[in-house]
């Protein structure tokens, strides 16, 4: 194997154009995106908003304002909370937040596969001005 061979296998591969979407939902100003369907996904798998923060690296009350936000925009709560004690606290998904959440993630397919299907039409191959 020469030089020539060795710098081609590490040479880092070339990324392939591809579309790269995000969808937020909006009343007066924008108040629910990805960041914030996740918080919810961690806190329906963990049962605590502190938790979910935890996992996500934010703090308690930066999670708790990004919710309250979100059900400020609404007019709906998306968290039931229980404060600790003996028989301890924790938080779950209202009936509203978990269908919320649905809702937005199918939201979310269908906006990324749309997506790839106007990116094959329009690019074809993936190269940008190259025919």
């Amino acid at each position: 194997m020469g030089n020539n061979d060795k710098n081609a296998a590490d040479a880092p591969k070339e990324a392939i154009l591809h579309t790269a979407t995000q969808v937020r939902l909006a009343k007066e100003d924008i108040f629910f995106g990805p960041g914030k369907a996740r918080l919810m996904e961690y806190i329906e798998k963990t049962g605590s908003m502190q938790e979910a923060c935890l996992e996500m690296g934010l703090s308690y009350s930066k999670g708790a304002r990004m919710i309250k936000m979100a059900e400020k925009q609404l007019g709906y709560k998306l968290l039931e909370r229980r404060i600790g004690g003996s028989g301890g606290g924790g938080s779950q998904l209202t009936g509203e937040g978990r269908e919320l959440l649905k809702k937005y993630r199918q939201l979310t397919r269908r906006v990324q596969e749309d997506a790839e299907r106007a990116f094959e039409e329009i690019f074809g191959n993936g190269n940008a001005g190259q025919d």
